[in-house]
């Protein structure tokens, strides 16, 4: 084991986003301008720098990671867009409006010719409480199923930097169309951005004209990653967090990943490990490096490598 003492330092990043790589009106105006503050001051003590490693970002309060942490949990919930299926052909919107008499209805619309109604409602939270109260419930003798809507207009931003702010990260994708939700991810052990985030857009054609206009733009040194993703995914908050990490800065002559994962397995034992040879070429300096990719099990086990 006398390997361990020659890696060191280590960087370890999230291989999703190189980490070291949902609806605003449930927000009042005061909080989310309260919210806009804090974070700006934050802002301003960060390193300007785009690519800045987590050591040198500042420590925050355990007060702003739980506040941080708690606004991706509320937004990656706020799915408010039912579908009810197995309607009389004949329902109105007026008789949709009075199944759903107990909540705020912010859209509704009746396809008779399948019996379904598409329903927007005030939140995410309500969403959900239709869904319980009315799934399987009878409509006229029909028993009618209450489920979310899927959406195709779901994108995964990467390679954004940890100083990102998520009042930065709205105004960045805001700019192509009403967006349904959006939020960055956050370590829960630093509070600080993990270096990518997710938006939900109203409409396809708003997130198509995003994704073209935003995939490999430039933002500092480095360039934006931009891809679909399935909604599914996104069913849990442990899934908004990669399972995998990049250990980079290793010796040359450290290349056996057997070696490599026998030292990490000191604190879990990795799924799967393999070191990469990457070559790449600045100022016509070739310059070779090794990366070292270790999937683990579980999320929760990826923050014990962070800082070694």
């Amino acid at each position: 084991m006398a390997a361990a003492s020659s890696i060191q330092p280590l960087t370890v990043h999230s291989s999703l986003a190189r980490e070291s790589a949902l609806s605003p009106e449930m927000d009042s105006p005061e909080s989310r301008q309260q919210e806009e503050e804090e974070e700006a001051t934050v802002a301003a003590a960060q390193p300007s720098e785009s690519l800045v490693s987590l050591r040198e970002l500042p420590d925050l309060e355990p007060e702003e990671i739980a506040r941080r942490l708690a606004k991706t949990r509320q937004e990656l919930s706020n799915r408010r867009k039912i579908l009810i299926k197995n309607l009389p052909p004949d329902t109105s919107t007026q008789e949709v409006h009075e199944i759903l008499k107990e909540y705020e209805l912010k859209y509704c619309f009746v396809d008779r010719n399948k019996g379904t109604a598409f329903v927007t409602l005030l939140n995410g939270d309500q969403a959900q409480d239709a869904i319980r109260s009315l799934h399987h419930s009878t409509v006229r003798g029909r028993l009618i199923n209450v489920t979310l809507q899927p959406t195709d207009s779901l994108l995964c931003l990467t390679n954004l930097p940890h100083t990102f702010t998520s009042q930065q990260f709205e105004e960045l994708v805001r700019t192509y169309g009403n967006i349904e939700r959006s939020f960055l991810v956050y370590s829960e052990l630093t509070g600080h951005s993990k270096g990518y985030g997710f938006v939900e857009y109203m409409k396809k054609d708003s997130a198509s004209r995003a994704r073209s206009e935003l995939l490999g733009r430039p933002m500092g040194d480095r360039s934006l990653m931009v891809q679909w993703m399935d909604v599914n995914q996104l069913s849990q908050e442990e899934n908004l967090h990669s399972k995998c990490l990049c250990v980079d800065r290793l010796p040359l002559d450290l290349c056996d990943s057997e070696e490599l994962a026998q030292i990490f397995s000191e604190t879990y034992k990795p799924v799967f490990c393999q070191v990469i040879n990457w070559m790449f070429t600045s100022d016509n300096v070739m310059t070779e490096h090794l990366l070292f990719f270790i999937f683990i099990n579980k999320k929760i086990h990826i923050s014990c490598f962070l800082f070694l």
